[in-house]
């Protein structure tokens, strides 16, 4: 009798609702867990039972029951902290972590998540609240980044010192400066040259030394040319000779009519600090790409008849340094800056995204783990591929929109409600039934 079929029909609604009630209330639950994403029941009915009548087949639905539920990756709102360490993605992609202590051990030990509430542990590593170590790539000691992938561990060693090997140096050369008589005279630098600069060169030990380009220009019938003079304090070289100055370096700098760099040369450069310092230390002079080399004057030293001024001089070297301070980037990288000026690449975070992210596992504490239906993870650098962002200083919000929930709990309430009434109703057909006999 179909009437007995209707009992189980509305205890097939209590038992969806009641699910579906467990989920709402886990959502809610998780209001405020960061990096937390919602749940969603998904019902479907169950099979028909199929009736023969003269007039053809008819089918009565049995019921509901739970398809399953599914977790809705949508994006969280990012709120602002203050803690470096803590970070959040806009767009796809998780953060992967290693060996974390979770209830479920899966996927060789790698677990997911986009709860970026990392701290520095007494070893160095960078790890989740769960202890898992953050995955990513280090760089080495140039800051150059490799491609595989590992715990990210920030080292705070002293940085070597790196002795000066090339100097940069954008000039403007007057050219109405007067031609001197003579020869350049290191004794007397400032009355034998033109125009003078000074800036601080490293050597092997990252001493600072200072050093003085002198420029005297010279007679030239087609264009304009100045040589140039680099001298430093006699004392701090071992070959000296007992000169209050020496002469490191020397050459010449050849312009065109219009005041472009047409050539350059080095005549000599090398120098031997004291102190025990390496020997026969080389130093590049750049004045920029002449027009032999296909400069076209951009950025490179000029000779034109405004006053002479350096417009602008770098060299590559520096003295040892601490870290200071670190700093990240939206694609993940994390910079060192150091006390010495240096800013050094030390590694970057990476991002996994999946094929089919609905088809991940979770595994408690905000991680999962993939599965056969997820796909194997893609590992990369952020904003590479389809990754999104990575902000520091911030954490992503849970999904929940509670308003959503709790009209979702009304319908729930109220689909229960009508389902236990279905029951009582179908109860007193079943009294009536039973009152025929009477």
């Amino acid at each position: 009798m179909a009437i007995s079929q209707a009992l189980y029909t509305g205890v097939t609604g209590l038992s969806v609702n009641s699910d579906g009630m467990s989920v709402i209330a886990n959502n809610i639950a998780n209001a405020n867990a960061k990096g937390f994403k919602k749940d969603r029941a998904e019902f479907e009915d169950m099979l028909s039972l199929d009736l023969n009548s003269g007039t053809g087949s008819a089918q009565i639905g049995r019921g509901a029951r739970l398809r399953g539920v599914r977790t809705v990756q949508s994006q969280g709102g990012l709120a602002v902290t203050d803690n470096l360490t803590d970070m959040a993605i806009q767009g796809s992609g998780f953060f992967v972590v290693s060996n974390a202590k979770s209830e479920v051990q899966e996927s060789a030990g790698k677990f997911y998540t986009r709860n970026g509430s990392f701290i520095f542990d007494k070893d160095g590593y960078l790890s989740s609240s769960t202890g898992g170590h953050v995955q990513g790539f280090m760089a080495n000691e140039l800051g150059a980044i490799s491609s595989r992938l590992q715990d990210i561990r920030i080292e705070t060693n002293q940085i070597a010192p790196q002795q000066t090997t090339k100097l940069m140096m954008n000039v403007n050369l007057d050219a109405r400066s007067k031609q001197l008589e003579g020869d350049f005279d290191p004794t007397k630098a400032e009355l034998t040259s033109n125009f003078n600069n000074t800036i601080t060169m490293f050597d092997s030990q990252g001493g600072s030394h200072q050093m003085t380009t002198f420029f005297k220009r010279l007679d030239d019938s087609e264009g304009i040319t100045f040589e140039w003079h680099a001298v430093v304090d006699g004392q701090e070289v071992v070959d000296a000779d007992g000169a209050k100055t020496k002469e490191i370096g020397k050459g010449t700098v050849k312009f065109d009519a219009k005041g472009v760099l047409l050539d350059r040369t080095i005549d000599m450069s090398e120098v031997n600090f004291a102190g025990g310092a390496a020997q026969a230390q080389v130093i590049d002079f750049d004045f920029g790409k002449t027009i032999k080399d296909g400069g076209t004057g951009l950025g490179a030293a000029t000779a034109i008849a405004a006053k002479s001024v350096t417009n602008f001089h770098n060299q590559n070297g520096y003295e040892a340094g601490n870290i200071k301070s670190l700093r990240m980037e939206l694609d993940g990288t994390i910079r060192g800056i150091y006390t010495n000026g240096v800013t050094r690449a030390l590694g970057a975070v990476a991002l996994a995204t999946f094929e089919n992210q609905d088809g991940l596992m979770k595994a408690g504490h905000n991680e999962f783990f993939s599965s056969i239906d997820s796909g194997p993870p893609k590992i990369g650098m952020a904003q590479s591929g389809t990754r999104g962002s990575i902000f520091a200083s911030s954490l992503e919000e849970s999904n929940v929109d509670l308003a959503a929930e709790f009209v979702q709990m009304i319908m729930t309430q109220r689909g229960f409600q009508a389902n236990s009434r279905s029951i009582t109703t179908t109860d007193s057909m079943y009294e009536e039934v039973i009152n025929l006999k009477r």
